[in-house]
């Protein structure tokens, strides 16, 4: 039996469809034996946890977004993208008694983030910038966590007026009635000329799925399956997504935001969409030459 080692955060959404594949023998249906590395989410400035899992040659598979895929092309860890994840991109969220209704008002404002290059607050810069002429990079207060799990524990407390949080913690976050969502994301994507592609992929290193095609696309099946099953079980989909605490309103959000953000293909033009989005925001300085 093919082992695959795949590393995700134990708070993030990947997770949810990996205990499907497990729960279901998914795995073993298509000859291999999925083992879960799950861990905390800090990162640093330039990677997310799992990257550094995955460069240490403890893990053979992560999710990131296309960004950071690009970014470690000329690094000695460089990534390779084997399916996409889905339409992963989060939401920026305020105290609900907050005066901010719109992207025009972040100027001065503390806002708080996972990292500066996340593609949550790059996708929220190009918005302001078309939207409104302005760029907020240097007009904010802006605070990088380097964890969603801090970076979330700062909204509460009110260190910060705006985060960009991830996608499935939105939900749950607005359910208390004690915060709001400013904007989803993913709303944003189309006015900036990026269709509705996926953000954020499978990966590995680019040796492993040289020399591992078949296990590549077994796992690439399996999880296709539990996509699909996820899709038409509700039940199925609750039992692998819900924590404790989640009543039934922060479920239906949750599982509104995963329908809409899963992917099961690859769209056609996929990549050469990503990569004229990427190539804009580049242009209009967003991203860092070096990124």
């Amino acid at each position: 039996m093919n082992f695959l080692r795949a590393a995700f955060e134990t708070s993030g959404s990947p997770s949810w469809v990996m205990r499907v594949i497990r729960l279901q023998s998914l795995d073993r249906r298509h000859g291999f034996d999925l083992e879960l590395v799950l861990g905390g989410d800090l990162g640093d400035r330039r990677a997310q946890a799992t990257q550094h899992v995955l460069a240490q040659g403890r893990a053979d598979l992560i999710d990131t977004d296309w960004l950071s895929i690009a970014r470690s092309q000329d690094t000695d860890a460089p990534l390779h993208a084997i399916f996409p994840y889905g339409k992963i991109v989060g939401a920026l969220v305020v105290a609900t008694g907050s005066g901010i209704e719109g992207l025009d008002e972040l100027r001065g404002r503390r806002v708080g983030v996972i990292r500066a290059s996340d593609k949550n607050w790059f996708v929220a810069r190009a918005a302001c910038r078309q939207r409104h002429g302005f760029d907020p990079q240097g007009i904010v207060q802006l605070a990088e966590a380097l964890s969603k799990t801090t970076l979330l524990s700062w909204l509460e407390s009110g260190e910060v007026e705006v985060a960009a949080l991830p996608w499935h913690l939105a939900p749950r976050v607005t359910a208390s009635g004690k915060f709001r969502q400013l904007c989803d994301v993913l709303d944003l994507l189309p006015e900036l000329g990026a269709p509705s592609v996926p953000t954020t992929f499978f990966a590995t290193r680019p040796e492993f799925a040289a020399t591992h095609p078949k296990l590549v696309a077994a796992f690439i099946a399996a999880y296709r399956d539990a996509v699909a099953m996820m899709r038409a079980d509700e039940t199925l989909w609750r039992e692998a997504a819900a924590q404790p605490g989640d009543d039934a309103v922060v479920l239906a959000g949750l599982r509104a935001a995963w329908l809409r953000r899963i992917c099961d293909a690859w769209p056609e033009n996929a990549t050469s969409q990503l990569n004229d989005f990427f190539e804009r925001l580049s242009r209009d300085s967003l991203v860092p030459a070096d990124a």
